[in-house]
């Protein structure tokens, strides 16, 4: 009885990671990656800035599941068959320790997606994935019982089983070969993005990060806290990644314009910062302002606060 094949189309994370388990777990399949383009693993080698954030340090099904904007019950059953648990055990058997930092990602403690990227290639080869470069899938039909996969290298691929691992694309019309075999696609958004603040003074303050503030999109119901990052064009950071997920549909409906406010200290209520505000009058009364920072903010951004309220350096002399 001739060997069965599994295709899966798509050579990034998800891809490998099928496709040299399903190897690994039937030594009598033969599988095969096609990877459109010229380089494997690509998304895997930037991500997490080159370190590769290979999963997160929550360990509760409930508490994970709430991590996502859409697809929860998706996830929820998936989370069941293999978890971060499972993910951090299956790196470990392969020599490939996981760490995790006070955020909760986990990175390999080399620092280096290339750590991951040499760990799936090594496990693709050990297994005997094969894997065709250069070959995009634009026609997918089950003929007889089989898969059928044509490609842009002129290749006519025939397999028992089919993985499609391709990732996303930017409008749903490129999904046509999917939509052929009965799948309905939601229209795709951008999601995970940052926020482009085009001449906004802010964007002086390039490479400020603030460890803990609280973001809130006005006229919605949108609001992040966590970890935000000043860059030349905005706004960045996990606050504001985690933020346009969950209003990745709400920003789209709103063709990306809108307004954000940031408590850059969310450790104080209204009442109490006014508080602090009114002591630091006595306290503080003799010094310049701008050179005494009572709030532990980053001493540019604390600046550019005082400037942006319109406080000049010598207004200390009014505060007694």
């Amino acid at each position: 009885m001739p060997a069965k094949k599994l295709i899966v189309i798509g050579g990034g994370a998800a891809g490998f990671f099928c496709a040299v388990n399903a190897a690994r777990l039937n030594p009598d399949l033969n599988v095969v990656i096609l990877e459109k383009s010229s380089k494997l693993l690509s998304k895997v080698k930037v991500s997490g800035g080159g370190r590769c954030n290979v999963t997160h340090a929550c360990f509760d099904i409930t508490e994970m599941m709430k991590k996502y904007a859409r697809g929860a019950n998706f996830v929820k059953k998936s989370f069941h068959q293999f978890f971060t648990t499972n993910t951090i055990e299956w790196f470990k058997e392969r020599g490939v320790g996981l760490k995790a930092e006070d955020d909760g990602r986990m990175f390999p403690v080399t620092n280096t997606s290339q750590t991951i990227i040499d760990c799936l290639l090594k496990e693709a080869n050990k297994h005997g994935v094969e894997i065709l470069m250069n070959e995009e899938a634009t026609q997918v039909e089950k003929l007889n019982g089989s898969w059928q996969v044509r490609t842009s290298g002129s290749r006519l691929l025939t397999s028992d089983c089919l993985c499609i691992a391709s990732g996303g694309y930017p409008k749903s019309t490129m999904f046509g070969w999917l939509k052929k075999l009965g799948h309905s696609i939601e229209e795709p958004v951008p999601s995970l993005f940052t926020f482009n603040l085009q001449g906004n003074e802010i964007t002086k303050l390039m490479g400020i990060s603030v460890p803990d503030v609280h973001v809130k999109i006005a006229g919605s119901k949108l609001m992040e806290k966590g970890p935000l990052l000043i860059t030349h064009w905005g706004l960045s950071g996990p606050a504001i990644l985690r933020l346009s997920a969950w209003g990745a549909r709400e920003l789209a409906a709103k063709n990306y314009g809108f307004s954000v406010s940031v408590n850059w200290m969310p450790q104080y209520n209204e009442h109490q910062f006014r508080e602090k505000l009114q002591a630091l009058r006595f306290d503080i009364a003799p010094q310049k302002i701008s050179s005494k920072n009572p709030f532990g903010l980053p001493q540019r951004l604390w600046e550019y606060l005082i400037y942006q309220s319109r406080i000049t350096e010598n207004m200390h002399k009014n505060l007694a």
